[in-house]
């Protein structure tokens, strides 16, 4: 994953992580990693597996972009979860948006 690409998505984990237990980024063991993909499923209609997202926020708190390798759109899953959205027709457009939104703040 590049490196700003990778600095968006663990500002989106982050923000995941926030919206299911009101907590900043943190480990994420087994009990809540399988709360985490439930909330996700039952918020989106999409299942992301706990293990996923169990590595996806070691590789953020490590910092270690060449740890992981989402798809746009499990990107996309996370970015509806947040937003609020269920699953969108459009496939990916979720993270792209999120993405450009994150952009527009830094600059």
């Amino acid at each position: 994953m590049e490196k700003k690409d990778f600095s968006v998505f663990c500002k989106l984990l982050s923000d995941v992580y926030a919206k299911a237990f009101g907590e900043t980024l943190s480990s994420l063991p087994h009990g809540k990693a399988q709360t985490l993909s439930w909330l996700i499923f039952d918020a989106t209609g999409e299942m992301l597996s706990y293990k996923s997202l169990g590595n996806f926020v070691i590789a953020a708190l490590d910092e270690a972009p060449q740890k992981i390798n989402p798809t746009a759109m499990t990107m996309s899953i996370l970015a509806q979860y947040v937003a609020g959205k269920e699953k969108a027709a459009t496939g990916c457009l979720a993270w792209y948006q999120y993405r450009s939104v994150v952009f527009q703040q830094a600059a």
